[in-house]
Protein backbone atom coordinates (compact mmCIF):
# COMPACT_ATOMS: atom_id res chain seq x y z
CA UNK A 1 0.00 0.00 0.00
CA UNK A 2 1.49 3.37 -0.61
CA UNK A 3 1.81 6.29 1.85
CA UNK A 4 -0.82 8.01 -0.61
CA UNK A 5 -3.33 5.56 0.23
CA UNK A 6 -3.28 5.64 3.76
CA UNK A 7 -5.44 9.04 3.99
CA UNK A 8 -6.50 8.25 7.67
CA UNK A 9 -3.11 7.72 8.95
CA UNK A 10 -2.00 12.04 9.63
CA UNK A 11 1.52 11.23 11.05
CA UNK A 12 2.36 10.91 7.80
CA UNK A 13 0.43 13.78 6.01
CA UNK A 14 3.04 16.64 4.75
CA UNK A 15 2.04 20.13 6.49
CA UNK A 16 2.56 23.18 3.94
CA UNK A 17 2.08 26.92 4.63
CA UNK A 18 2.43 28.76 7.56
CA UNK A 19 3.20 26.04 10.76
CA UNK A 20 2.44 29.54 13.46
CA UNK A 21 -0.82 28.30 12.97
CA UNK A 22 -0.74 25.10 14.44
CA UNK A 23 1.28 26.72 17.52
CA UNK A 24 -0.04 28.76 20.46
CA UNK A 25 1.28 32.03 19.92
CA UNK A 26 1.79 34.74 22.78
CA UNK A 27 2.97 38.57 21.60
CA UNK A 28 4.36 41.27 23.54
CA UNK A 29 4.04 44.85 22.32
CA UNK A 30 5.95 47.90 22.50
CA UNK A 31 3.01 50.68 20.92
CA UNK A 32 1.99 48.88 18.18
CA UNK A 33 5.25 46.83 16.96
CA UNK A 34 6.16 43.00 18.49
CA UNK A 35 8.58 42.78 20.43
CA UNK A 36 8.86 39.30 21.44
CA UNK A 37 7.02 36.65 19.73
CA UNK A 38 6.69 33.19 21.75
CA UNK A 39 5.41 29.27 20.04
CA UNK A 40 3.91 26.71 21.83
CA UNK A 41 3.01 23.31 20.53
CA UNK A 42 0.78 22.95 23.64
CA UNK A 43 -3.22 23.90 23.67
CA UNK A 44 -2.94 26.87 26.82
CA UNK A 45 0.28 26.22 28.00
CA UNK A 46 1.72 27.80 30.88
CA UNK A 47 3.85 30.74 30.76
CA UNK A 48 6.27 28.90 32.99
CA UNK A 49 6.77 25.89 31.11
CA UNK A 50 9.85 25.79 29.90
CA UNK A 51 8.62 25.04 26.47
CA UNK A 52 7.90 28.14 24.22
CA UNK A 53 10.32 28.86 21.11
CA UNK A 54 10.69 32.98 21.82
CA UNK A 55 12.01 35.68 19.21
CA UNK A 56 12.84 38.94 19.70
CA UNK A 57 12.37 41.79 17.60
CA UNK A 58 14.29 45.10 16.99
CA UNK A 59 13.03 48.40 15.14
CA UNK A 60 14.05 51.36 14.02
CA UNK A 61 11.02 53.45 13.76
CA UNK A 62 8.72 50.70 12.52
CA UNK A 63 10.69 48.85 10.43
CA UNK A 64 12.10 45.65 11.79
CA UNK A 65 16.09 46.17 12.12
CA UNK A 66 17.01 42.87 13.81
CA UNK A 67 15.06 39.36 14.39
CA UNK A 68 16.98 37.68 17.20
CA UNK A 69 16.99 34.25 18.54
CA UNK A 70 17.82 33.48 22.26
CA UNK A 71 21.27 33.29 23.20
CA UNK A 72 21.34 29.88 23.27
CA UNK A 73 19.74 28.58 20.36
CA UNK A 74 16.18 28.24 18.84
CA UNK A 75 14.45 25.34 20.70
CA UNK A 76 11.24 24.57 22.30
CA UNK A 77 12.52 24.69 25.56
CA UNK A 78 12.30 28.55 27.16
CA UNK A 79 9.96 29.75 29.44
CA UNK A 80 7.62 32.77 28.07
CA UNK A 81 8.19 34.42 31.52
CA UNK A 82 12.05 34.66 31.26
CA UNK A 83 11.99 36.05 27.92
CA UNK A 84 13.77 39.35 28.49
CA UNK A 85 16.70 37.56 29.90
CA UNK A 86 17.45 35.20 26.91
CA UNK A 87 18.84 37.58 24.57
CA UNK A 88 21.83 39.14 25.11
Amino acid sequence: MSSMQKLKDFSIAEVRGDLSLFLEQRIEYSGDNPIYVGYNRGANAATDDETWYIIKMTYSGNNVTRVQLPDNGPQFKYAWDDRASLFS
